[in-house]
């Protein structure tokens, strides 16, 4: 019998499926932006197995720590381990790097992203210090500002591990046709719920926003 956990997280895998497929039959591939951690992991077992144009279909990653590709701290081997097999294996992956925009590497719009968010209220690795300005990122207010250009933005030691950190802004985040906000269990529902006012968490960034419509799902 399949937990009822288990099917909710099938039923956001069929979704980001048929979303990915029908950009396919539309404009003949699609993109498709994922996070870390443990939020997503169901989402990427039961995605990995599900049939659509997958050779079409280009992977990228929000954030990773910056470590080795191969470390057990790499958002990279979180996906080699869990998405990036069975069908899905036969999509393209591109790791994340600052030199995107010059290698021309980003689609117009990325097809669908998927975001996790921390009890901090962080998401991707847009973290509370960068609003309160106790760390800076290598484009110092553009993470958070709607209006700057879309950018990847790399941060000294942030988050739990405590290492360095390459990221979406939060206008590139936005640059997508679809977006969904993994908010797993009752501490992360709070956080939401006193992000509606609070400025200095930095998901209350992206829910009050009109430039995207933010789907808000738990596994």
């Amino acid at each position: 019998m399949i937990s009822p956990q288990s099917s909710k997280a099938h039923i956001i895998a069929q979704s980001i499926a048929e979303t990915l497929q029908s950009e396919i039959s539309n404009y003949g591939s699609a993109s498709l932006v994922v996070c870390g951690g443990s939020s997503p992991v169901e989402i990427f077992s039961n995605l990995a197995s599900l049939i659509i144009d997958w050779h079409l279909v280009t992977i990228f990653l929000v954030d990773d720590r910056l470590v080795e590709p191969q470390s057990e701290y790499s958002n990279q081997l979180l996906l080699r381990t869990h998405l990036l097999q069975k069908n899905a294996r036969n999509a393209t992956f591109i790791p994340l790097s600052t030199d995107f925009n010059l290698q021309k590497l980003l689609p117009e719009k990325f097809t669908l992203m998927l975001l996790g968010m921390g009890t901090d209220g962080h998401f991707a690795s847009l973290f509370p210090e960068l609003i309160s300005g106790t760390v800076l990122s290598s484009k110092p207010n553009s993470e958070f500002n709607i209006s700057a250009a879309p950018a990847i933005i790399t941060t000294p030691a942030l988050g739990n591990p405590s290492l360095p950190r390459i990221s979406m802004n939060l206008s590139l985040i936005l640059n997508s046709k679809r977006l969904i906000l993994l908010a797993n269990g009752t501490k992360k529902q709070a956080v939401l719920a006193a992000a509606k006012e609070d400025t200095t968490l930095p998901v209350y960034h992206l829910l009050n926003q009109q430039h995207l419509t933010i789907e808000i799902e738990s596994v």
